[in-house]
């Protein structure tokens, strides 16, 4: 399943104001509860997880977090596109000490964890492809945001090396 299967306008928020982590977790969380893809547990398990393994990315223009948390949490698989006002701040991803500051926050609903990698380097290779990065960050509304989500097509892979002589 794609990125582009479990996106969800209806739970994207553009221009959201947080204060840091904690206040973003808590209104992302709230807003995912009222929509039913989620359990009552799910605000602490994201918040715990990314505490112990942070999601902040800093690619080469442009960051972003992928918060996620344990399938128990997740009623319906989704993505949440979650756009702030001002940046909050992440750690970068395999570290506890390396600081990202973050506008662009994904949060994923993952149902099934066989898939998760896989979701994870999709989402990751659009955001390391600077026309996608280019057109999201110019993209200022749910409409614009959807249609260049829907449209996205990842970069063909690099032809393998040619065999040794």
């Amino acid at each position: 399943m794609s990125f582009k299967e479990l996106f969800k306008p209806e739970l994207m928020a553009l221009n959201m104001q947080a204060a840091d982590q904690i206040d973003f977790f808590s209104q992302v969380s709230d807003r995912l509860l009222e929509q039913n893809v989620v359990k009552e547990t799910f605000k602490a398990a994201i918040s715990e997880r990314e505490n112990n393994y942070p999601t902040g990315l800093q690619l080469e223009n442009f960051a972003v977090a992928i918060p996620h948390t344990d399938v128990v949490h997740v009623k319906e698989a989704f993505v949440a596109v979650n756009r702030l006002s001002n940046p909050i701040d992440f750690y970068q991803m395999g570290t506890d000490d390396v600081v990202v500051p973050v506008k662009d926050i994904l949060v994923l609903g993952i149902k099934d964890p066989k898939k998760q990698v896989g979701l994870l380097a999709e989402l990751m290779g659009a955001f390391a492809d600077p026309s996608f990065v280019e057109k999201y960050e110019k993209a200022t509304t749910i409409e614009e945001i959807t249609a260049l989500i829907n449209q996205y097509h990842p970069p063909p892979p690099p032809p393998p090396p040619p065999p040794p002589p």
